[in-house]
């Protein structure tokens, strides 16, 4: 309960603005005589959100909803005069392809989808007593909600005080944290910490959970015309693939040999990094610091040029196992060159997010998250129990049932916009039962009393300061989701009224019926199971690497580990970490396997499409290939079997190949290889889907 008697100063801001917008439109709204003035002040609470970019956005979709929801109100049943059956099946249509789409779009605008589908079911159900009266029905509901966003929308723009520097302030702030987490994970890995691979979990949460806000910092500062976000996207997708380097540099350390030479670049590299995370940290100038990176680079290369002299001396004496080993170490440098390249990109993209260079045209755009089982889920229940609630009015003729329907509307889209609308529907029934009382309480109280506007708005103050709290704090957002959304609705308040119990019980069982319908729908129609999603995550990563040995057009890797990487962290959260802790490290190893895979399948696939590796190294890898796309069952054995031959078989051909190129090629292609089966090998849990 801190969150109530010691909320924090951000909580409390949060609501005091949201709850001055809400005065606003109630007072906008009974000055212009609206007959139902709660729909504005709803408005506000459903649009509000933590962020001033959110809510800027939220409102901008809401009006969009608003108006597409409107026309197909007024159109549904003009569509279908005198023809019940087809209008509820018109409407059931319509509002769960509006589920549909708010459930497959991951952005802030989803929610425009499924407010275009509840608003259709309201205008188009309430107007079903009086059709001739359905165009001033919607044009009144859209008046409510334009007016509420506006209200919103101004006070946002007006608490909003130098938005553009602390918008501006809060993004650099989370990219320093992402890029030096990445950096001191590097540094552990180079000590020797055979457990620093395994906490890339942490860094991939906090990245993704950074990148899914860009949006809405864009938008708070000013719509980016330098460019900043685009800069951070791309430096997020640069930590992404450093994390995937580092998977690749344990592997060598834990299975290839290290000379001494390795001991001294390995501990010059920790020590610059550890002096660029210092740097970072105080906002230093980095320009000597890339200059330190080039040369460490250099090194690397050099050091790999060394090798391939010796081997060529190896080779000529006739050294077998001499050059065995030195194409180990070729390996292992190659790995950390990789390595440093990554971090130099992820530098370069940091630099420019800070500074952004004049006249930037910069772009950054990454592959949409689209999840097609969640949004089919949706839609089907949302339209199943549509149908079900209309059949249920003509057999009872209640006619409370469209107040039923339409509310179950709202509820099925406000929880069909979240990931996990399961997890949360049982603490907005929670919430909805919470605010009737608090609203009953109130209409036979306070508000039987209140003649004037500022009596009123003392009324609701401290119910809706409440709300504001609980809206804000994670662990009570689903019940102040609730509370928020539809205490406003059982208030009995306008010009002309004050109290009316019959009104009051009414409405407030209709959205008792409509709110516990969804919750119904929810649990039992198409439920969630974090078993059943976890595997159907897992199918989808496995698929994803399937695919990459099939597929003629390749994509971009930073966008392919970046898009990878958002699954992975949607995966994580379908675990109780106390609970599947055994469980959740088996799928944490197996979907950054995943991501090492398909990197170096793009690599390997690559090769194969340029010149310089002869027919049959190339065929080689395509056998490679191919039976990865096939793995799976007793395949999988076979798969380890030809990638291990195609290893051996590729240092034989390394061993007698007198082309310098050619011979350099090889190399990364055994690397590539070697990646792979270490990832096939000590992941086949996860990655054998017949296992």
């Amino acid at each position: 309960m801190k969150w109530l008697y010691a909320p924090s100063k951000e909580a409390i801001y949060f609501s005091l603005r949201t709850i001055l917008a809400s005065f606003l439109a109630v007072a906008i709204s009974l000055w212009m005589e609206l007959d139902s003035p709660r729909w504005a002040l709803m408005t506000v609470w459903i649009t509000a959100q933590t962020t001033s970019g959110e809510t800027i956005i939220k409102a901008q979709s809401r009006v969009a909803g608003t108006i597409v929801g409107v026309i197909a109100g007024i159109v549904l049943p003009a569509l279908f005069p005198q023809q019940p059956v087809l209008f509820y099946i018109g409407l059931a249509l319509w509002v769960g392809a509006c589920a549909w789409l708010g459930s497959l779009v991951r952005s802030a605008t989803n929610y425009g989808y499924v407010l275009a589908g509840y608003t259709a079911a309201l205008v188009g159900l309430t107007a079903t007593s009086n059709p001739n009266a359905v165009f001033m029905m919607g044009m009144a509901r859209g008046s409510y909600i334009i007016l509420g966003v506006l209200c919103l929308s101004v006070v946002e723009r007006f608490f909003a005080v130098s938005m553009n520097q602390k918008s501006k302030k809060t993004l650099y702030n989370n990219l320093d944290t992402a890029v030096t987490g990445s950096l001191a994970i590097a540094v552990d890995v180079l000590k020797g910490d055979k457990q620093a691979a395994s906490r890339v979990q942490k860094v991939f949460m906090a990245v993704s959970a950074f990148q899914s806000s860009l949006e809405f910092r864009k938008v708070e500062l000013l719509h980016d015309t330098d460019h900043t976000v685009d800069h951070v996207h791309a430096a997020l997708s640069s930590v992404s693939l450093v994390l995937t380097r580092l998977t690749h540099l344990n592997v060598c350390l834990q299975n290839l040999p290290k000379d001494e030479v390795y001991q001294k670049i390995s501990l010059e590299i920790s020590t610059y990094l550890e002096q660029l995370t210092t740097s970072l940290e105080q906002k230093d100038k980095f320009d000597d610091q890339l200059k330190i990176l080039n040369t460490l680079r250099w090194e690397c290369r050099q050091i790999i040029t060394d090798y391939v002299y010796y081997d060529s001396i190896a080779q000529s004496e006739d050294r077998e196992k001499d050059q065995v080993s030195l194409l180990d170490h070729r390996i292992l440098y190659r790995a950390l060159s990789g390595l440093l390249a990554e971090i130099e990109k992820l530098l370069i993209q940091y630099q420019a997010a800070h500074n952004p260079p004049k006249a930037d045209k910069f772009r950054f755009k990454s592959a949409p998250m689209y999840n097609f089982k969640v949004a089919w889920g949706n839609a089907l229940r949302t339209l199943i129990v549509v149908l079900f609630g209309c059949v249920l009015w003509e057999i009872t003729a209640w006619d409370q049932f469209p107040t039923i329907i339409g509310l179950f509307c709202v509820a099925c889209g406000r929880l069909s916009v979240f990931e996990n609308g399961y997890m949360m529907c049982v603490g907005v029934y929670k919430g909805a039962i919470l605010g009737c009382v608090a609203a009953g309480i109130l209409n036979v109280t306070l508000l039987a009393q209140a003649s004037t506007i500022e009596m009123l708005c003392l009324s609701l103050f401290i119910p809706l300061f409440i709300g504001g709290l609980m809206n804000y704090n994670l662990s009570t957002k689903a019940i102040g989701l609730g509370y928020s959304v539809f205490f406003p609705y059982v208030l009995i308040w306008g010009n002309q009224a004050k109290i009316n119990e019959i009104q009051y019980l009414n409405t407030s069982l209709a959205m008792i019926v409509g709110v516990g319908m969804c919750t119904f729908a929810f649990y039992f129609i198409f439920p969630y199971s974090p078993p059943k999603v976890r595997q159907q995550i897992r199918h989808r990563l496995v698929n994803s690497i399937r695919s990459l040995a099939k597929i003629t057009q390749l994509p971009n890797p930073r966008r392919w580990v970046l898009s990878t990487m958002e699954w992975f962290v949607y995966l994580m959260r379908q675990f109780n970490a106390a609970k599947d802790a055994a469980l959740l490290q088996q799928y944490n190893h197996g979907a950054v396997g995943v991501m090492s895979i398909g990197l170096n399948m793009l690599q390997i696939r690559k090769m194969i499409d340029h010149d310089v590796l002869s027919d049959n190294i190339k065929n080689e890898l395509r056998d490679v290939m191919q039976h990865i796309a096939d793995f799976g069952g007793e395949k999988y054995e076979k798969t380890l079997i030809v990638t291990k031959e195609a290893i051996q078989r590729l240092r034989e051909y390394e061993a007698t190949e007198e082309n310098l190129a050619r011979r350099l090629e090889i190399g990364v292609a055994i690397a590539c290889l070697m990646f792979i089966y270490h990832a096939l090998e000590k992941n086949v849990e996860f990655l054998n889907l017949s296992a």
